[in-house]
């Protein structure tokens, strides 16, 4: 049990709040408005605070980061109406729990109040050693990628749904991972269903479970994902494919924590997180009637957007770089990096399946190189377009450089690279005969960058 701060200028919500929590056996209080609700904060041991949004004269988001600062450990849960719902997005993303929808219902209340303090409880445990898996990263140094790193860190500590989009191949369930192991459920499971490739039936055996005689063939009770998730995370890939049915039993869960197994009369009930990811537009579904509105909603509480590979090309070394390290430990092969050619290759390719596709790509270079650098674009198999050119001298200037090295008689780091980017630049100059515009796309540069290089290296 737990002890609980109402607030809101409603004296019949209040009243409510503190009867309906009472019965379960939490201390509540009750205050009118943020600055009632702070003097108490501040005198009593305020675990939770469920404060309204729309309050005068100071709202609901203004005393969500008040609480932050003076009581960071005191977790707020946010009450809204439907119509608010831009305004509880961004109360999640300051640091809210998770929101309740008014009208309430009194069994969501309640399950959602046990959900905050259990939540609340991992995270006192965890202060000071935040649960992570240093294998789980994003891999890129882009802005993109910067604000997903980002807004992880910010939610990490929330209950909040998580709505991953993109194309197919960017790395969705890599988000589902950071996010997994950044929260406070990270000793928890993380289980992942892909929900496109089930029938509907099969689909929800799989995630509710089944009990004994169900449907042929189902022998004895089996548990469904999110029993197994119970204080983690569910990773609902291809979201937008759910049936009709399915989303009816999906808002259920998750604005109760209640589901009903297939072919069981006794509810039962869980405590997960959700992420789920889709490549389809959702909203344009809804708009179509093929998607649920108010599931819409729930699931993107918090959005992330992966962008498209061929719109971060800056991160392709980073990423190519990643993998070739990990397939040539995998496959136990010598291979240490990529040749100026090779490199040029990848990121001048657009890349329509994405990370999996670089993935793929990289596999099948080290897989066909015993040792030293992959050093032709044809390794990676097709890439369309015309070959990237390998001028007269550039892997001999690399070659030269390395020996030196190897031979313990040093070089002019600064030099050397100047040097071979002198070469990379007359390649492409070359390539598109002097066009700088495209001649940047083919070095994955901007039209500044290349007018700037070119200057510095008195190519004209």
């Amino acid at each position: 049990m737990g002890t609980i701060l109402a607030v809101d200028d409603e004296v019949g919500i209040r009243e409510m709040l503190r009867i309906v929590l009472s019965r379960d056996g939490h201390k509540v209080f009750t205050a009118a408005g943020a600055e009632e609700a702070l003097k108490l904060a501040a005198s009593e041991p305020i675990e939770l605070v469920l404060t309204d949004l729309r309050m005068a004269p100071v709202d609901g988001l203004e005393l969500l980061a008040s609480l932050r600062k003076v009581k960071p450990d005191c977790f707020v849960v946010v009450m809204t109406a439907f119509a608010e719902w831009d305004t509880a997005v961004r109360a999640m993303r300051a640091g809210a729990f998770t929101f309740v929808r008014k009208p309430f219902d009194n069994l969501q209340l309640k399950a959602t109040v046990v959900r905050a303090l259990a939540a609340r409880d991992r995270h006192l445990a965890a202060k000071g050693d935040t649960p992570h898996d240093p294998a789980v990263h994003l891999v890129g140094s882009t802005p993109a990628i910067h604000a997903i790193h980002q807004l992880i860190d910010q939610v990490a500590t929330t209950d909040s749904t998580i709505l991953v989009t993109g194309e197919s191949g960017t790395g969705k369930e890599l988000v589902a991972r950071a996010v997994h192991y950044a929260s406070l459920r990270a000793d928890g499971a993380l289980m992942r269903v892909n929900s496109g490739a089930l029938a509907p039936s099969l689909l929800e055996s799989e995630i509710f479970g089944h009990v004994k005689g169900a449907f042929t063939g189902a022998v004895e009770d089996r548990p469904g994902l999110f029993a197994l998730a119970h204080r983690g995370t569910m990773f609902l890939d291809e979201v937008g494919d759910l049936a009709p049915e399915t989303q009816v039993k999906l808002l259920r869960i998750l604005e109760s924590g209640e589901y009903l197994p297939v072919g069981g009369r006794e509810i039962r009930t869980c405590d997960v997180r959700v992420v789920a990811a889709t490549n389809r537009d959702l909203k344009a579904m809804v708009a179509a009637g093929t998607f649920r509105e108010d599931l819409y909603y729930r699931l993107a509480v918090i959005t992330v957007n992966l962008p498209p590979l061929r719109d971060r090309r800056d991160d392709i070394p980073l990423l190519a770089g990643h993998l070739l390290a990990r397939h040539a430990v995998k496959l136990r092969r010598g291979v240490a990096g990529f040749t100026p050619a090779a490199l040029l290759a990848l990121t001048r390719y657009d890349w329509p399946g994405n990370v999996r596709e670089l993935d793929n790509r990289i596999q099948r270079g080290v897989a066909l190189t015993a040792q030293g650098d992959i050093d032709e674009p044809a390794m990676f198999g097709d890439l369309g377009g015309d070959p990237v050119p390998t001028p007269t001298g550039m892997r001999a200037l690399s070659d030269e450089a390395l020996k030196r090295i190897r031979g313990g008689d040093g070089i002019d780091l600064e030099h050397e690279v100047t040097q071979l980017e002198r070469r990379l630049v007359e390649s492409a100059l070359e390539q598109t005969k002097d066009n700088l515009t495209d001649a940047a796309k083919l070095l994955g540069i901007s039209f500044r960058q290349i007018r700037y290089k070119v200057r510095q290296l008195g190519l004209r």
